[in-house]
């Protein structure tokens, strides 16, 4: 997890536990967490029994660590028996992240491919890859699991945007590298197929349901979906796409 200044320079948040104190409270945007679940969250066995005194450190070194942000509107409160992280939601990458794949899946579902691709595309280019791996604290672990999904599906999204725009040739690179990180997401394999054969590589196509219905089978012990099942029928009868 990187922490930026207003010029962009680095700064360093460097022992684990105020690491994990500033990536719950970020996590949750406004929300008051109380001591007694971030000390769950920083000793999930048994806290201490200076638990108490030594979280109450790391929030005031993190406090001073933080300072130099309070001029972008960045500050952490103490309410009540618990804390909350005030931040701009612009300087929040996960929170930008969200956003842009929130308004590009609603443009996509409006029929605005276009916007869509554009949106998806800022998206993931916000995308660091999986959230904080260095954090081990169930907060971040859950909040990791969902963001990695939210990423797989803007993925998918915009690569249906571009399919949408006529772009086949541009999207079946993409969804080949998809379907070989996934390959149990049988929404993938027909974004595959549907490309392929808009594009006239038939072969291609029945080639890629082949490996799909092996992998399921051997994998997972399935068959495709009915779905998939027709699509690959109206490929082996040569249908237009």
């Amino acid at each position: 997890m990187a922490v930026l200044d207003g010029e962009g320079r680095p700064i360093d948040v460097r022992a684990a536990k105020q690491q994990a104190i500033l990536a719950v409270l970020v996590l949750r945007p406004g929300a008051v967490i109380g001591m007694d679940r971030l000390m769950t969250e920083l000793w999930p066995d048994e806290p201490p029994a200076t638990a108490r005194a030594s979280l109450q450190t790391y929030v005031y070194r993190l406090r001073r660590t933080l300072a130099p942000l309070a001029a972008h509107g960045v500050d952490l409160l103490t309410l009540g028996n618990g804390y909350t992280l005030v931040v701009p939601d612009r300087a929040v990458d996960v929170r930008a992240f969200e956003q842009r794949c929130a308004q590009g899946s609603e443009a996509l579902a409006a029929g605005s491919a276009a916007v869509a691709a554009g949106l998806l595309r800022e998206a993931l280019d916000l995308w660091r890859g999986p959230l904080a791996p260095e954090i081990d604290v169930e907060t971040v672990r859950r909040e990791r699991r969902r963001l990695d999904q939210v990423q797989l599906t803007a993925s998918e999204l915009w690569v249906e945007a571009k399919l949408q725009l006529g772009l086949h040739d541009r999207a079946i690179p993409e969804l080949e590298c998809l379907v070989e990180a996934h390959p149990f997401r049988e929404s993938l394999w027909e974004l595959l197929l549907r490309a392929l054969a808009a594009r006239g590589r038939r072969a291609e196509a029945l080639a890629a349901y082949g490996r799909m219905r092996d992998i399921l089978s051997t994998e997972l012990g399935i068959e495709p979906a009915d779905h998939l099942r027709r699509r690959h029928q109206d490929i082996l009868r040569g249908a237009s796409f």
